[in-house]
């Protein structure tokens, strides 16, 4: 029996499934066109039109308890949501012409997951030595963790979505030294000399963890209507595959990485700069 509180509870349940399956997936980019996350299948390059903004448009769309709507016109690659068709195209839900009509459910794949270098940021005040021998100076830096992630397409992500996607097992479920939305922060003391005619401060360069996914839509039905009665399937364009994705559109966490003891894992840096000679001793 085909029902949609069936199918909304499937992909539920996969898109957890597939988020444990990509983390322990390879480092690096996303995977390549063609075998996407969770064995959906990549359209990108091969329908009309920018896929990586239908998809991104499709599953921005507030969800309804039977699910999400989306339109594409094949001749022109053109995409519009149920509110935009029914109000430029036909006045009801149903397929016109070059009009090709969709329902089902998004979620979110992963794709892959790699660590890389954060940019290195000040955590200390510069202190002087405006003298003509080297000088010892006790530095004080502080350090808190930060998350965020970002789009490839559309506008920012919303912290709602962001939060549904990344936070909970996602990420610390393989091992990795995920700190998404777990705050870890450290205040440090330290001697450093400083040279003469020089200021100096520390820097801190954190270590990061990256978590990609992939939108993915699982199509519950396809409908068109070339002017011989309505067609309807059940997976993308009938071309027998019913979870798609688009290649380009992605979505990146990323959070500072923490070490078993919970503090912040990165490196401490001396940062030196010349004073102006005229201005020193």
């Amino acid at each position: 029996m085909r029902t949609s509180a069936f199918k909304k509870s499937a992909l539920i349940t996969a898109s957890a499934a597939l988020a444990l399956a990509g983390l322990m997936g390879s480092a690096g980019s996303a995977q390549a066109a063609g075998g996407g996350p969770g064995g959906a299948t990549n359209i990108r390059g091969t329908d009309p039109g920018n896929t990586d903004l239908m998809i991104e448009r499709l599953c921005e769309q507030e969800g309804s308890l039977t699910g999400v709507y989306g339109a594409l016109n094949v001749d022109t690659g053109e995409f519009k949501t149920r509110d935009e068709y029914l109000r430029d195209v036909v006045p009801l839900w149903i397929p016109a012409g070059p009009w090709e009509t969709f329902r089902g459910w998004c979620g979110y794949a992963q794709a892959s997951t790699w660590s890389t270098k954060g940019e290195s940021v000040r955590v200390s005040p510069w202190i002087g030595n405006r003298g003509s021998k080297d000088d010892k100076e006790t530095f004080v830096s502080s350090y808190s963790t930060k998350t965020f992630a970002k789009k490839s397409v559309g506008a920012s992500i919303s912290l709602s979505l962001a939060k549904s996607i990344f936070s909970g097992t996602v990420g610390g479920s393989a091992g990795y030294e995920w700190g998404w939305e777990k705050t870890s922060s450290f205040e440090r003391r330290s001697e450093k000399t400083i040279p003469p005619c020089t200021q100096v401060a520390v820097t801190w360069t954190p270590y990061q963890r990256v978590v990609r996914v992939n939108p993915v839509f699982y199509v519950e039905d396809y409908e068109w209507d070339k002017g011989d009665g309505l067609k309807t399937v059940h997976s993308w364009r009938d071309r027998g595959y019913n979870t798609i994705y688009s290649y380009g559109y992605y979505i990146d966490g990323v959070s500072d990485k923490l070490l078993p003891n919970g503090q912040p894992d990165g490196r401490e840096d001396k940062w030196e700069q010349k004073l102006d000679p005229k201005t020193c001793a």
